[in-house]
């Protein structure tokens, strides 16, 4: 029966871990996946023309990367340095975002 007993302990703790692990690869698959879209999307601002926008899909494109860059406008440039390369960015390119946003509002 002591048996028994230990067995289910070890399993539970297995299960536990298989949980575990597994929430946290996907939290930081989410994190590469969210990275590698803001990377598109200042790529796309780059293409377009900040004064004049005549590609409506890129500037569909540039006012959501804003909105979602709100909290840039707040962050110190270290701040942007560290997310930068922390999402293997430009630090030129974040700044250039958080400016934008920064004038626009």
């Amino acid at each position: 029966m002591f048996d028994v007993f230990l067995l289910m302990k070890i399993v539970i703790a297995a299960l536990g871990l298989i949980i575990t692990g597994l929430f946290i690869l996907r939290r930081i698959s989410s994190d590469k996946t969210k990275g590698q879209t803001l990377k598109h999307n200042i790529s796309l601002i780059r293409n377009e023309k900040l004064l004049m926008h005549t590609n409506k899909k890129l500037e569909k494109k540039r006012q959501r990367l804003l909105k979602k860059s709100r909290s840039f406008r707040n962050k110190s440039q270290n701040e942007l340095i560290n997310k930068s390369k922390k999402l293997g960015i430009t630090t030129g390119e974040m700044i250039l975002a958080s400016k934008i946003q920064m004038n626009l509002d």
